[in-house]
């Protein structure tokens, strides 16, 4: 890609790792269309505009295209994402069919480390004077909504189930609410890819229509 397209007000956030998301920037660049007009574009709603905005991003800048479930939401699979984006932005998606086959090569005969992942609650407190570091940290444990040992390795949908039925038992576990008058106002699902943080993906409670 050429420099006057890496500084493009277009593309100035990707940092392509990949020939394929390399041609996908140059692209975007063509068509001059900016990260919240392409999202809205392949379905996204306007509530999940940042999120997909960072999906977006991260896809771009990653070397397996997302492929290696570093990033996932609730409207996309890693696959499904990929053929959605290349539509909005017209480009034959059964041309890189090959070189998606050799991403997927890549990943199931070299194997990179396994994602973490961590889902927790979001929780309002109403933390006192007597709520020493201590008591904080404490409470923080009550937080967390276990996952088996094997989440990573289960695809997208298996994850999305398991997801939905933490959420629902670790909600009716507490009833909505911590110590300290902590209140429940949903969930996060935490990604860490070597010790960094590559995505976050947001939930609502289980009465809601996002879990």
């Amino acid at each position: 890609m050429s420099q006057s397209a890496n500084q493009s007000k277009y593309t100035r956030r990707y940092h392509p790792r990949h020939p394929l998301a390399q041609y996908t920037i140059t692209q975007i660049d063509t068509l001059e269309l900016c990260a919240q007009d392409i999202v809205k574009a392949m379905g996204y709603s306007i509530k999940y505009t940042i999120p997909a905005c960072d999906r977006l991003r991260h896809v771009l800048s990653n070397k397996h295209l997302g492929l290696d479930g570093s990033y996932m939401d609730k409207c996309f699979t890693a696959d499904e994402f990929l053929a959605k984006l290349f539509l909005v932005l017209e480009l034959p998606y059964e041309r890189f069919a090959e070189d998606i086959a050799q991403i997927k090569y890549e990943l199931a005969h070299c194997p990179q480390p396994q994602p973490r992942y961590r889902l927790q609650a979001d929780v309002d407190y109403k933390f006192t004077g007597g709520a020493n570091w201590m008591s904080r940290w404490g409470v923080s444990f009550l937080e967390q909504v276990r996952l088996p040992s094997g989440f990573a390795k289960l695809d997208e949908a298996a994850r999305k189930a398991v997801i939905k039925q933490g959420i629902r038992e670790h909600y009716r576990q507490h009833d909505g609410q911590l110590p300290y008058d902590g209140i429940i106002k949903g969930y996060r699902l935490i990604v860490e890819q070597q010790d960094e943080v590559v995505g976050k993906i947001e939930y609502g409670l289980p009465k809601s229509s996002s879990v």
